[in-house]
């Protein structure tokens, strides 16, 4: 295997951490080290690991057989469950991951429209495809102005030429945004936007400008709340009050299997019915919407309750509170952001509102740290901050926050 795991996502490469099981909010590796998981499966694991009321309902589905290759009753149970959660969404379609779905979301927006172009926020990402995989990580000396960004294939191999049909706005600078939208406005289809709550300085009021500003100019406002749906009970788009035309999802609608989904509004979402005339976007796929995942998502947000939302917030404000304390003791510059079930801390002496301003931040500290906290028997991973889920209590929060502290005092000035 290239790298020597199935994927690449490494912890501390050419060492990454293997695991032999996990419960609760746990992780056993195989040498019998456990570790308090503030990883969460990339923000998949939202109520732990196997929780009861998730593995009940795969278990069930073993009886029931393998795979059928046609429609279950449990597509109306999880779509409903969806419709009735976000009340932007009219009709959802599942795929196999937040990838799958975010590029079958540029074709629809597109196919709408009529329109070739795609509009995303330097430094977001939407998914591994070629569609919008663009500037996520963008070099100084290629990413151009901050109020202008360059559009830059993230990776080698992407079409030639790709970098046409993608326009790349600033984070948290209204002006810009309102002047390139307004410049692209006849040729743009849609507007890709990750509130990333608890992890930048940015208020809500800039998704409802974005939200105003795109029905003024009749662009589609894509949500992708792969991640960000943790952070509500109708995810962020329900903490903003913004009705977006389309919404990416994943991680945990999936209850930890691979999933994704596609959900909006129903004069969107119809071009692809395809049980009458032929709208021309077909959508389809062999494992799409799997009843194992449609059983695991479902039992997790029917587990997933306000009380539990709000259990998550008062963690999240919690940790906050004591890393606030221990980094300040610890004489370090830092911001600190917190949202939901979502805590970021970046190394730095500047506010935080876009990418640029987080690859600002003192990586090799977080780094440090991340591998002290490791040791401690605390698992966190580079670039995500620390990632709550519903089986944590405070003494967990306590536990991180002095361990924090005590791996920072011991780091070399």
């Amino acid at each position: 295997m290239p790298g020597g795991v199935l994927k690449g996502a490494h912890f501390m490469p050419p060492n990454p951490l293997y695991i032999d099981h996990a419960e609760e909010c746990y992780l056993f590796d195989i040498d019998g080290n456990r570790y308090v998981d503030f990883a969460n499966h990339h923000t998949a694991a939202i109520l732990g690991h196997s929780p009861a009321a998730v593995t009940e309902a795969l278990h069930a589905q073993v009886e029931r057989g393998i795979a059928f290759g046609a429609p279950t009753t449990l597509e109306r149970e999880i779509a409903e469950e969806l419709t009735n959660r976000l009340p932007s969404v009219e009709k959802v379609r599942y795929t196999n991951s937040g990838t799958e779905a975010s590029l079958n979301a540029a074709r629809v927006a597109r196919a709408v429209t009529e329109k070739p172009l795609i509009a995303k926020f330097e430094g977001a990402y939407h998914g591994s495809n070629d569609a919008v995989e663009f500037s996520t990580t963008p070099p100084t000396e290629a990413s151009g102005s901050t109020e202008a960004p360059n559009t830059t294939a993230t990776y080698k191999g992407m079409p030639e030429g790709g970098e046409n049909n993608v326009v790349i706005l600033p984070y948290n600078d209204r002006e810009s945004v309102e002047l390139i939208l307004r410049q692209h406005k006849d040729r743009m289809a849609a507007v890709f936007f990750d509130g990333r709550p608890g992890w930048y300085d940015m208020p809500v009021d800039f998704a409802r400008f974005l939200r105003k500003i795109t029905e003024e100019l009749g662009i589609l406002l894509i949500f992708d709340e792969v991640i960000s749906f943790r952070s509500s009970y109708s995810g962020y788009q329900g903490f903003a009050g913004v009705e977006p035309d389309l919404t990416v999802l994943g991680k945990i609608v999936g209850g930890g299997l691979p999933v994704g989904a596609l959900g909006g509004k129903a004069s969107i979402m119809d071009i692809l019915d395809n049980s009458g005339t032929p709208t021309g976007l077909y959508h389809s796929g062999t494992f799409a919407g799997n009843h194992f995942t449609l059983a695991a998502g479902l039992a997790t947000l029917r587990a997933l309750t306000p009380d539990v939302y709000a259990h998550l917030e008062r963690l999240s404000t919690h940790l906050k509170e004591n890393l606030q304390v221990v980094l300040t003791d610890a004489g370090v510059p830092f911001q600190l952001f917190a949202q939901g079930s979502t805590v970021r801390v970046y190394f730095s002496d500047k506010p935080v509102r876009s990418n640029r301003d987080a690859a600002e931040a003192d990586g090799e500290m977080w780094s440090r740290l991340v591998l002290g906290l490791l040791t401690s028997g605390y698992y966190a991973r580079d670039g995500m901050g620390f990632i709550l889920s519903n089986p944590m209590t405070e003494e967990h929060m306590d536990g991180l926050a002095e361990t924090v502290g005590k791996v920072l005092s011991g780091m070399d000035s």
